[in-house]
């Protein structure tokens, strides 16, 4: 049976990414083997239709069909760089992979009034790029239930608008 649902995440590099049921729930995985459309039609945020195949390392999507188009909010621009991307020469990390150096160890405090906040989709967002710049070892059904923690946690404190 069909499920209705949008694209959270997808990754044309990595070739994977995750899909939320309209109907909620956690987010379904979705991999560059199991599809047979343009990947690039694959932007949050774009409304599809997929059916649910169960495994043993959690929930996959198969059979998907993008029904309408991200909206041009949403897929315009492009995805943001990631970290990695803007690391400053003193960034550097030692024999222990322990950074030292750089603006992005520092801890990073929410703004008053709101300023720069973003809402809990686009937080998911960025969330789900750094798990998966973290480590390749973990599966989909890790990444969907640490960042929902995650986001939560940002969301109940007022650092995530929700």
């Amino acid at each position: 049976m069909a499920v209705s649902g949008k694209v959270v995440h997808y990754d044309v590099n990595r070739g994977f990414g995750f899909l939320a049921p309209e109907s909620g729930g956690a987010d379904v995985f979705l991999h560059i083997n199991d599809i047979d459309i343009d990947e690039n039609d694959l932007k949050p945020g774009a409304k599809v239709s997929f059916d649910v195949e169960e495994t043993d390392r959690g929930s996959k999507a198969i059979n998907v069909a993008v029904t309408e188009a991200a909206p041009a909010e949403e897929s315009g621009g492009g995805r943001p760089p990631r970290r990695d991307d803007h690391r400053r020469d003193d960034h550097r990390r030692d024999d222990h992979g322990r950074s030292h150096g750089g603006d992005r160890d520092r801890p990073r405090r929410p703004r008053a009034g709101g300023g720069g906040s973003l809402d809990a989709a686009a937080f998911t967002e960025e969330v789900t790029e750094l798990l998966l710049d973290s480590s390749d070892a973990l599966t989909a059904a890790q990444i969907v239930a640490i960042r929902s923690r995650i986001t939560d946690f940002a969301v109940a404190r007022g650092w995530v608008l929700d």
